[in-house]
């Protein structure tokens, strides 16, 4: 099982309960993107691209001799999981999208109307931050909120996470547009991910997919139920009660959930 973390920018600790799948029998592999982690740095973010992403996710495979490999991606990862699928299906045995998207404009949505659920002074402040750039107290008050309600979902973070967040690279979320002054106002309108959209091809796809999403999640379910109606005979899992990262949430249940997946493939 090749594994594909999301930010992006970030890097792979965060997905490492997946490796509890090893007492399956599943060899896991992790790794970090080009440009995060312990992976070599690009000399600059402005052809940094999911298309190129994805061709580097089939070399890994190709040049750790993996064989055809069961692709799971988490958040971002999930939309490079869809591209690769896309660009490079004969290398895969299945697909798993969790909490991913599959359109720029979808994600958005869904982004900004998270935003509109936060209490009225935590909107406003939040809203503030992405106008202005400056970050507050009151800022921060409201980022906690989003972060409880809809991306740990757990009161205090894992480890794991505030290492990938500590290794992540911020120079990646601003050449591929996801750190963009206005971002919530206007969209996702600048940078190498501005108008991707691959929903018109996802009935190309014809592994066997599973589509799992957490019920509060801020990548929220329309993205997934828009890849689940997309990609013909895909199976949807809506965790409830669970936000962006249900494998820290309710990790036993999650695993259970893949295993049983992957144990369906022949």
């Amino acid at each position: 099982m090749l594994l594909l973390h999301g930010g992006p920018g970030l890097t792979h600790e965060y997905l490492t309960p997946l490796a509890d799948l090893a007492v399956a029998g599943y060899e896991v592999v992790f790794y970090d993107q080009l440009g995060c982690g312990d992976s070599e740095r690009p000399s600059s973010y402005r052809e940094y691209t999911i298309r190129s992403a994805a061709d580097d996710v089939d070399e890994i495979r190709r040049r750790l001799h993996l064989g055809r490999v069961h692709l799971f991606g988490h958040s971002y990862g999930g939309a490079l999981a869809l591209e690769t699928t896309l660009r490079h299906p004969r290398g895969l045995r299945s697909l798993t999208v969790a909490g991913g998207f599959a359109s720029m404009e979808t994600l958005w949505k869904g982004a900004r109307s998270r935003v509109d659920e936060l209490s009225l002074p935590h909107r406003r402040a939040y809203l503030r931050v992405d106008r202005t750039g400056v970050m507050t107290p009151a800022a921060g008050r409201a980022y906690e909120e989003f972060r409880r309600r809809f991306s740990d979902h757990v009161e205090n973070r894992p480890y794991e996470v505030w290492r990938t967040l500590a290794r992540g690279n911020p120079r990646i979320l601003v050449g591929m547009g996801f750190l963009t002054p206005h971002l919530y106002e206007n969209g996702y309108r600048t940078g190498t991910m501005a108008g991707w959209d691959v929903t018109k091809q996802l009935s190309r796809i014809r592994l066997p997919t599973l589509v799992t999403v957490g019920e509060y999640d801020h990548v929220v379910p329309a993205c997934a139920r828009e890849i689940h109606r997309g990609i013909p005979g895909s199976r949807l899992a809506v965790q409830r009660g669970q936000g962006h990262m249900p494998f820290f949430e309710r990790r036993d249940e999650y695993v259970a959930l893949l295993r049983t997946f992957l144990d369906g493939i022949r």
